[in-house]
């Protein structure tokens, strides 16, 4: 059993728990409801849907297949803005209510409330929550939501800015979704999700980069991080096939954040090796891999 001096930020999902630090969103296990709350300031950008390419629209609250956002929301802006709601539907089922699409496939009803105004406050229920302008120009807005997110989440989305710049040389900003690929994993025979951010290694960043078609970034310096405060990651380079990092059977850890004194969101990487001749077979606990380790199997 080979040890890397790697280590990896990862974001563990368990019992609904988010722990990635770059998201804000504070999100609390109810089975199927998670509590959300947060406040973040966005800056507008063209409208995506059909029909609405001169206006602008800052994005709130993503739209996620069988999920509804219930709640409230307090919001200031530089601009008079109406405030956008979208609701999941067939799209057999417009039938000449007013819609809003991005391809034409994927249609949602919307409601528009036009509140001619900076700032106010907002009960919502629905599929999406955005500001929205008839204008063209650029607006910023900051907005505090509390509320629950209710339906089974498959898919982590924030909201990056990108800066582009125009031909004119000017420089816009845009907000866009970001869906962050995850990974499945075993802690003591158990299934967790999680995510990967960071490497302390060039060449294992760009081997999950390529992996997950979403870059994870080099930052040599966790490198340095004292290894009492490291949990463990167990990565499979053999054995039996599946979808673990390197093709074989998913990845074990040695603690989740449901073990507060144990759990750290930086990982040291521990690569296990099946020995040859060795019936391999999936594992899926830290035991497990020591006591395959003690009787000379790994």
């Amino acid at each position: 059993m080979n040890r890397l001096v790697i280590i990896l930020i990862l974001g563990i999902f368990t019992a609904g728990i988010l722990t990635v630090s770059f998201i804000s969103d504070n999100f609390v296990d109810a089975n199927s409801t998670k509590k959300i709350n947060f406040t973040k300031t966005i800056i507008s950008s063209q409208d995506p849907g059909q029909g609405h390419e001169n206006h602008q629209l800052a994005l709130i609250l993503s739209p996620n297949e069988g999920t509804l956002y219930d709640g409230s929301m307090t919001f200031t802006s530089s601009e008079p803005v109406e405030i956008v709601v979208l609701h999941e539907i067939n799209s057999n089922d417009a039938k000449g209510q007013p819609t809003w699409t991005i391809d034409g496939n994927t249609i949602y009803a919307i409601s528009l409330i036009d509140l001619k105004s900076k700032s106010d406050s907002f009960e919502f229920t629905g599929a999406a929550l955005a500001l929205h302008s008839l204008n063209s120009k650029e607006f910023t807005s900051t907005v505090s939501v509390d509320g629950w997110i209710r339906g089974q989440l498959t898919e982590i989305i924030t909201q990056k800015i990108e800066v582009q710049k125009e031909p004119s040389l000017l420089l816009s900003r845009t907000n866009v979704a970001a869906i962050i690929p995850m990974h499945e994993g075993f802690y003591n025979g158990n299934s967790i999700f999680y995510i990967i951010t960071d490497s302390s290694q060039q060449e294992y960043a760009e081997m999950i980069t390529k992996k997950q078609s979403w870059k994870v970034e080099t930052a040599p310096p966790i490198e340095k991080t004292p290894e009492d405060t490291l949990q463990k990651i167990f990565i499979f380079k053999n054995g039996v096939k599946g979808d673990g990092i390197y093709g074989h059977q998913k990845e074990i850890f040695s603690s989740t954040p449901s073990q507060e004194l144990e759990y750290s969101a930086l990982n040291s990487v521990i690569e296990v090796t099946w020995k040859k001749g060795q019936n391999a077979k999936i594992l899926e606990s830290s035991e497990e891999i020591i006591n395959a380790e003690e009787d000379g199997r790994v």
